[in-house]
């Protein structure tokens, strides 16, 4: 189905018409309101953008109701990771995902707590912490039990806990991802989902114990960050949830 006319809209412009409602030439416009072939030309490339629209647009996309619960915490942990990976790629669920995580910090919804337990991580890596020797004066005790900053190690993942005190008076704790891979970004880590819990809780339970609920939780953002607070004085457990694997900190007092 062609149009011989010299003026005759081509077809690359017609698809801009069809898929972009991008303006035709004016003669090209002109013709086309004449021109019965040029008409059905334009009717078969909108038929055949709306057939794949219907049944290919966002097909790779979870459902909306999983990004709810996604935005929310409400899923297992291997579902959590494959949508995180997906929305640092797709710009439309990210948009969906801002929009829904916006809408739950202005909205009081009462969500329940998710539960942890080791037995229930897919790869847990166990970080390690380095311990930096430096000259000091000889103390009663181990100072580098309650010494802060903390440098943890697992794979190619780095982690700086850093304590401080806020103007209230209540701790705070603040993380820093970083990978020693050169081709990761720092915000690979943006999104990821961080847990506080009560030591030694299900790091050490058997099968016959019920999962416990995080103390605290919260996101990394564009640099890698993970804020806590307030941390009231303890001993903790911490599990970051990365993309491929679930980071795991034991022993972590506060004091």
């Amino acid at each position: 189905m062609h149009c011989l006319n010299s003026i005759a809209p081509t077809d690359e412009e017609l698809i801009s018409f069809a898929l972009d409602g991008e303006a035709l030439p004016e003669e090209a416009n002109d013709h086309l309101q004449q021109c019965e072939t040029c008409k059905r030309r334009l009717a078969a490339y909108k038929q055949a953008n709306a057939y794949l629209l219907s049944h290919l647009y966002r097909s790779q996309c979870p459902s909306g109701e999983k990004l709810s619960l996604y935005c929310a915490d409400l899923l297992p942990a291997d579902e959590r990771t494959s949508i995180a990976s997906h929305v640092k790629d797709c710009p439309l669920c990210a948009t969906e995902v801002e929009q829904s995580r916006s809408f739950l910090r202005t909205t009081n919804v009462e969500l329940p707590a998710p539960s942890f337990s080791l037995r229930t991580l897919l790869h847990p890596i166990f970080a390690t912490r380095i311990i930096r020797t430096q000259p000091q004066f000889a103390l009663r005790g181990d100072a580098s039990e309650t010494a802060w900053p903390r440098q943890y190690t697992a794979e190619s993942i780095d982690l700086s806990l850093h304590l401080s005190l806020t103007n209230s008076g209540e701790h705070m704790l603040l993380g820093i991802l970083t990978s020693a891979d050169p081709t990761e970004s720092v915000d690979a880590f943006e999104g990821v989902l961080a847990e506080l819990y009560t030591a030694p809780g299900l790091l050490v339970a058997n099968r016959d114990e019920p999962a416990a609920s995080p103390l605290l939780r919260t996101q990394g953002d564009d640099l890698g960050n993970i804020v806590f607070k307030p941390v009231p004085a303890g001993n903790y457990a911490m599990v970051v949830y990365l993309p491929n694997c679930e980071l795991v900190i034991e022993d972590l007092p506060i004091e």
